[in-house]
């Protein structure tokens, strides 16, 4: 069995419990905290060296996926469209696995920028294709690639994530290094997806065709059933228009290093992390300036599951500079649910979500108090990502229900507030400034409803509607109220 088997679940269960369960990250919200043991198969952990997933299921992070299932031929003639999944070079730990992905994601916005800029209405259809090839050389060294192709259909407006022709989205090696029967380091170089914690303030843009991603260098301590270490330098990728020509960001970069004690160690039944993150920006915008930024974001995460309760909370103060200035700025993410029992019809769970992120509150003081987040998860808030996680504050009671087990269904209002009315709303893709309303600081109602229905482990649909009503004060300032439709049909194998 390769070593990165045999190591615990990491703290970063609230991400991936959703990828193991559907491949949706959509449904994190519902999937907070530890499966049941040991009738369930493991998290897998979305770090180098981490644990994989239950051998023989897709993922949404194609890399901690195992096909070694694929090698008996029972499972290979029950599932013929994964023959290539285990193809045998030699000994059992010398191996060729290849799998794809074919996405469809249509998408309808009345007003994608809520107003911010004239004739702002869009639709598309995206097209994601992905040729995924992971090659074990022993079990402590692997390489992974993803090849990927990316088109936008009937676009009213040009998403630029959206186009990419064929490029090598991710390739990376993996080498392992055993410290005795109870740690490793894995030492990851090249270009690859990191979302972080709970995927919110690094997250993935699945909301568009081309995920974040980064190139540089990523290293993983585990200590067993006590400590990871995971360190990081890179910069994010630059989409350009031609095939294998995209390029590390020269003017960015993004370090880190995250600290996480294995559930339970310090408090019972919780993860805690604790995380530093630099970003430099050598242009950021912001309500009044344009400049060169270099951000520091300190957080601490915690997620858990107690009895019928889950819980998962996220507090981040970030200091540095941008043009000129001080940064001092601050955030807080939750969500905290609580699921009826298991034999009640529709497993209902209800739950809340609470965000609050600062803006700027004195103009012209020297000190900039606008947060900002590393690489914010796409879809933000929900699907139709109106808003970023600057200057807001957002309140989400909602109710998920199971009418079947392949389908969930999640609904409920949200409301969002400007957290100092001295700062704009900042817009979800770009965290541009978007519209500055006039007087209340309410901002706006959305109406969502979500569903995601997992066919089978292979093939996924997803729906996402959101109806935006603006305050009146939003209104004052130029913005407008808006509709969003979107729905995808997602193959893996």
């Amino acid at each position: 069995m390769p070593a990165r088997h045999r190591f615990t679940r990491s703290p970063a269960r609230f991400l991936l419990g959703a990828a193991l369960a559907c491949s949706l990250p959509g449904l994190a919200s519902a999937q907070v905290g530890p499966a049941p043991e040991p009738l369930a198969p493991p998290v897998p952990e979305p770090v180098p060296g981490g644990i994989p997933a239950k051998s023989g299921v897709p993922q949404s992070l194609r890399w901690t996926e195992d096909w070694t299932a694929a090698n008996d031929p029972e499972y290979r003639r029950k599932n013929p469209v994964e023959r290539l999944r285990y193809i045998p070079l030699g000994p059992d730990d010398l191996y060729l696995s290849v799998g794809g992905e074919m996405r469809y994601y249509y998408q309808n916005w009345t007003h994608q920028n809520l107003g911010a800029s004239a004739d702002d209405g869009n639709r598309n259809l995206g097209q994601r294709l992905r040729l995924v090839t992971d090659l074990h050389l022993t079990p402590y060294v692997h390489i992974f690639s993803e090849l990927g192709h990316n088109k936008e259909y009937d676009a009213t407006r040009a998403t630029p994530p959206n186009r990419d022709k064929l490029e090598f989205q991710q390739i990376f090696a993996d080498v392992t290094i055993p410290i005795g029967e109870d740690a490793l380091v894995t030492l990851r170089p090249g270009r690859f997806e990191m979302p972080l914690g709970n995927g919110k303030l690094v997250g993935l843009r699945d909301g568009t065709n081309v995920r974040f991603t980064y190139q540089g260098l990523r290293g993983t301590f585990i200590l067993k059933h006590k400590l990871r270490i995971d360190a990081f330098a890179v910069r994010p990728m630059q989409l350009l228009t031609g095939s294998f020509d995209d390029k590390a960001n020269p003017d960015r970069h993004f370090n880190g290093v995250t600290v996480s004690a294995a559930k339970g160690l310090l408090l019972p039944d919780t993860q805690i992390d604790v995380y530093h993150y630099d970003v430099f920006n050598k242009v950021a915008k912001f309500a009044l300036l344009t400049g060169e930024e270099h951000r520091r974001s300190w957080g601490v995460h915690v997620t858990g599951k107690s009895g019928a309760w889950d819980y998962d909370a996220e507090g981040t103060y970030q200091t540095g500079s941008f043009a000129g200035d001080r940064i001092r700025a601050w955030g807080f993410n939750s969500d905290l649910g609580y699921s009826l029992p298991a034999t009640t019809p529709l497993k209902p769970r209800v739950g809340v979500r609470f965000d609050a992120f600062t803006g700027d509150g004195k103009a012209n003081n020297g000190t900039l108090g606008t947060f900002a987040p590393p690489a914010p998860r796409l879809p933000l808030f929900g699907d139709a990502g109106y808003l970023n996680f600057s200057n807001i504050i957002d309140l989400y009671p909602n109710l998920t229900l199971k009418p079947a087990k392949s389908l969930t269904l999640v609904a409920g209002p949200e409301f969002f507030w400007r957290e100092t009315k001295n700062d704009a709303t900042y817009a979800g893709p770009t965290n541009y400034p978007g519209i500055r309303p006039v007087g209340s600081s309410y901002v706006g109602t959305g109406y969502n409803l979500q569903a995601d229905w997992i066919v089978t482990k292979n093939l996924s649909y997803r729906f996402f509607f959101t109806r935006w009503i603006a305050s009146e004060a939003f209104k004052a300032g130029g913005g407008t109220s808006s509709d969003y439709i979107g729905v995808w049909q997602q193959f893996r194998f």
